[in-house]
């Protein structure tokens, strides 16, 4: 519970700590006030019509602490006599702190000359991303500063909002790094996203990126490794006794149900299926998750030939995500439902057309278009996924499936999907629906289940 102390002419807001390893009872310095002007202002006496809560600030900036503010306004009113009755608030509690760094890193840059030393030149060559990265933000905010000031960017005398930002990355930064993993730019992705994790104290979502470069070239080992350490840092800022249902649509939680989800997903890459399992089972007894584990689950027990519980799963799933149905068409082809496996696989198909001919080696064009780059990473993903299966009895499955596909009805409705989507692309800005209207038909199982049977005759299936 925080509470007021005296530190000579100051009065400290702290927290009752205990180190965990030591067993020593510390406190931790939440605000500072610095003269009666700022007390008063607290205890509401002289508000100025600010707008500004202290109580709220305070209370965004630490979530998981108790405040007593009945308790805590007493011991600010107590205590008032100890404060000055103004103090030069700018210089103390706004530029001190950014001054300080400032003048630290320049003074680095200036002495580390690359026309002087050798050694000075490698320094800098090897933080290059960072500092290009630093320069590119320099002018971005001394761009932004020329705004005027309005009442959402407003602070008080006292610079309460500076004073209780989070310590969390700010999401503008971490949107724009992670723009440099969405291009696929993941060398540089990589360094900034470990820049910003040495920058803020247990970033945990920093750590998930990086298991995701990893995964994305082909790393499993690093990707393990880093997905762990997002649960392990993300575990730590868990509010406490949280409900279940609670779980994902609090923020605090996100990391480290990602990096749990991305860690079942690298193991069943790496052939670990059974400590895979043990994480979907996590998700689901622990954090109330029943999709993502369901998924993984579909990938893990074609993997490891457990036909009907895949099937089972991806059926479950299919409604809802289409591209299971892909992966439903394998299972139940490898419980001899041939046509139901058809029905399946040309739903997925219809839906996600590039990523079924890449899952049965159709060549497909390059990506055009966000969609069909998608559409192709999707296929990409459930082969990195089947990995142990397609290689072993699902070469016979592949070969069936590209059979179907290859049969001119099949592939006269995969191009009439095509065409249908390029003509709902035109009609978007426009009041005309019939092409989106035929799309949504065309994409539905009902629809697959007729098209199938129209083919039922057909050699493929026979």
């Amino acid at each position: 519970m925080a509470y007021v102390r005296k530190r000579g002419r100051q009065l400290l807001i702290v927290q009752g700590t205990r180190d965990s390893q030591a067993g020593k009872v510390g406190q931790r310095v939440l605000f500072t006030i610095y003269s009666k002007a700022e007390a008063l202002h607290i205890l509401g006496q002289n508000n100025g019509g600010t707008g500004l809560h202290f109580p709220s600030l305070l209370e965004h900036q630490f979530p998981d602490f108790k405040f007593d503010w009945p308790k805590i306004m007493e011991g600010v009113k107590a205590d008032l006599h100890v404060l000055p009755d103004l103090y030069e608030y700018k210089g103390a509690r706004l530029q001190s702190g950014f001054r300080k760094a400032l003048c630290s890193f320049a003074k680095q840059l200036m002495l580390s000359d690359p026309q002087d030393l050798i050694s000075s030149a490698s320094l800098i060559r090897d933080h290059s991303v960072e500092l290009d990265y630093i320069a590119d933000l320099i002018h971005w905010r001394l761009k932004l500063c020329k705004q005027e000031r309005n009442e959402w960017n407003a602070d008080n005398p006292f610079y309460w909002r500076f004073a209780t930002q989070t310590s969390e990355v700010p999401p503008d930064i971490e949107e724009h790094v992670a723009d440099f993993y969405e291009k696929g730019d993941y060398d540089r992705a990589a360094v900034l996203f470990r820049f910003l994790i040495d920058c803020f104290d247990d970033y945990a979502e920093g750590y998930n990126y990086l298991g995701l470069i990893s995964l994305e070239t082909g790393k499993l080992g690093e990707a393990i490794e880093n997905f762990r350490k997002t649960m392990q840092v993300g575990r730590k800022y868990f509010p406490k006794r949280m409900a279940k249902s609670r779980y994902w649509t609090d923020l605090s939680t996100r990391p480290y149900i990602r990096g749990m989800r991305n860690l079942a997903l690298s193991l069943n890459r790496a052939g670990h299926f059974e400590e895979a399992l043990h994480y979907c089972e996590q998700l689901e007894k622990e954090c109330g998750d029943e999709l993502a584990p369901a998924s993984r689950r579909v990938a893990i027990y074609l993997n490891t030939n457990r036909w009907r519980k895949a099937a089972d799963y991806a059926l479950k799933l299919q409604n809802l995500y289409p591209s299971e149905s892909l992966r439903a068409g394998f299972a139940l082809y490898e419980l001899g439902q041939r046509e139901d496996a058809a029905v399946c696989f040309l739903h997925g198909a219809l839906n996600f057309p590039r990523a079924a001919k890449i899952l049965v080696g159709i060549r497909t064009n390059r990506p055009g278009n966000r969609e069909e780059a998608v559409d192709n990473n999707a296929g990409l993903n459930i082969r990195a996924d089947l990995h142990k299966y397609l290689s072993g009895p699902g070469r016979k499955t592949i070969r069936f499936f590209k059979s179907f596909l290859e049969e001119p009805k099949a592939e006269g409705l995969l191009s009439e999907m095509e065409d249908v989507q390029k003509r709902w692309d035109a009609e978007r800005l426009t009041e005309k629906w019939e092409a989106g209207d035929l799309m949504r038909q065309m994409k539905t199982l009902e629809f697959a289940r007729q098209e199938v049977e129209k083919l039922s005759e057909s050699a493929t299936l026979r």
